[in-house]
């Protein structure tokens, strides 16, 4: 009998013991799940940190952008401006001269005794100046 409650004891004993590494188990089972977080909230962190840097930098290089793209609208409206006013100016010259003949004349017409526009030369001139019919 004695080894039936030596065994017992021991079965005991042995119960205990595993109930304590089980136990034990589950404590490093939860200090290792609360670093596993603890690890990925740095890790989340630490991209939204990196993400806001490099949005900040896109905003940065965009207003950048921006001011450059401003600044060059408003040379080419000056530059747009100034050649309106000389346009205009040029304009104002050629209308004053009194532009009343024709701008330009294209040679071959006028060999061959044709009208120009907005020109009508009298028949005496246009037969000494027909140089083909000779």
């Amino acid at each position: 009998m004695m080894d039936i409650a030596a065994a017992e004891e021991e079965i005991t004993r042995w119960k205990v013991a595993a109930e304590q590494e089980a136990a034990a188990g589950r404590a490093v089972e939860q200090e290792f799940v609360t670093q596993d977080s603890h690890v990925r909230i740095r890790e989340k962190a630490k991209t939204q940190r990196e993400t806001a840097a490099a949005a900040m930098a896109a905003r940065e290089a965009a207003e950048k952008s921006l001011r450059l793209a401003d600044m060059r609208a408003s040379r080419l409206r000056d530059r747009v401006e100034e050649l309106s006013h000389q346009l205009d100016e040029f304009e104002t010259r050629e209308d004053s001269r009194g532009r009343n003949g024709p701008r330009y004349v294209c040679w071959p017409w006028q060999w061959l005794g044709h009208d120009f526009v907005g020109l009508h030369k009298p028949e005496a001139q246009q037969q000494s100046s027909n140089e083909m019919e000779f």
